[in-house]
């Protein structure tokens, strides 16, 4: 049993002097006076991994069905919904893109802090369609930079002030990210 663990010892010397940074794998169940199998399972080690993490970039152009200055109301919506998840904009900058924010300041606050948590909450509005004056909005939303969720489908009103995003589509996505909104 000691030539076991000498052996062992040896392994992992060996392992740290060629730069493997991996673990070994040992069997401690054995008892001290129990005898080696005679077909040991094998050592096994983790190579060290020697490529960089892949970084996703940013999108922070538009996508391709959205054109900025083609249609004043769509982009009036698209702002809309940038202001309102943006997790660096404020109470009162999101208020004026909310339809009926009064009250969301506790809200907003905690979203700014789970917003810091995933570095930084966004929004990039994929589609808009317009149809009076309700909108559908697809869009992704954005995790440090990086579309988490893609996809998702949204809604925005037209309201005497301009286009807002409805009241009960932001406490969803509040929601959606464990922040209590009512």
């Amino acid at each position: 049993m000691r030539r076991i663990a000498l052996s062992i010892a040896a392994l992992a010397v060996v392992s740290a002097a060629c730069g493997d940074t991996g673990s070994v794998v040992v069997d401690a169940t054995l008892p001290a006076d129990a005898a080696p199998a005679a077909t040991a399972a094998p050592v096994t080690t983790t190579p060290p991994t020697t490529t960089p993490p892949t970084t996703i970039a940013a999108t922070t152009a538009p996508p391709a069905g959205i054109v900025p200055g083609e249609d004043a109301e769509v982009d009036e919506i698209v702002t809309a919904y940038q202001v309102a998840f943006d997790s660096s904009s404020s109470y009162d900058d999101k208020a004026q893109y909310i339809d009926d924010p009064t009250g969301l300041e506790s809200t907003v606050e905690r979203y700014l802090a789970t917003g810091v948590d995933f570095g930084g909450i966004e929004v990039l509005a994929t589609s808009v369609e317009i149809s009076g004056d309700e909108a559908t909005v697809g869009y992704d939303l954005l995790f440090g930079g990086n579309p988490t969720y893609p996809n998702l489908e949204g809604a925005a009103v037209k309201t005497a002030d301009g286009w807002k995003v409805p009241r009960v589509v932001f406490c969803g996505l509040m929601a959606s990210a464990r922040v209590p909104c009512s």
